[in-house]
């Protein structure tokens, strides 16, 4: 059974460009997107993925939301919070809905690969 990572995000053309870059950096993952909170719930039921990548301001259920719902049903689950919102306040609100990773969308580039590199090899979170 292949790993799965996640991505969360209602942003047509993003959610496609992060679907296309991460199958190019990890060709030995599945890589399926979505559109909503609602939507992480659902496929979380059917699939466990080792890394979740969720937009915070989504349609219906936030990312927050569905963030904390997610680590409540598959608490291995890695989630990382990539968001146009970077006050302390989006952050915190992440972290203690189980968050692992917050980056900002402006850094998406330089820090999105390593930070999901960092949580495959170490599992860890920070």
């Amino acid at each position: 059974m292949t790993d799965t990572i996640l991505v969360v995000e209602d942003h047509d053309p993003v959610r496609k460009s992060l679907i296309d870059w991460l199958c190019a950096t990890f060709p030995e993952f599945d890589v399926v997107g979505i559109k909503t909170g609602e939507e992480a719930i659902k496929i979380i039921k059917k699939i466990i993925p080792k890394i979740v990548i969720m937009d915070i301001n989504l349609p219906g259920m936030s990312g927050i939301e569905a963030t904390r719902l997610i680590k409540k049903m598959q608490p291995h689950t890695k989630i990382t919070i990539l968001s146009i919102y970077e006050d302390e306040a989006y952050k915190n609100d992440a972290f203690i809905a189980g968050a692992s990773k917050y980056i900002p969308k402006r850094l998406m580039h330089t820090d999105l690969i390593p930070a999901i590199k960092l949580l495959l090899s170490k599992n860890g979170d920070s």
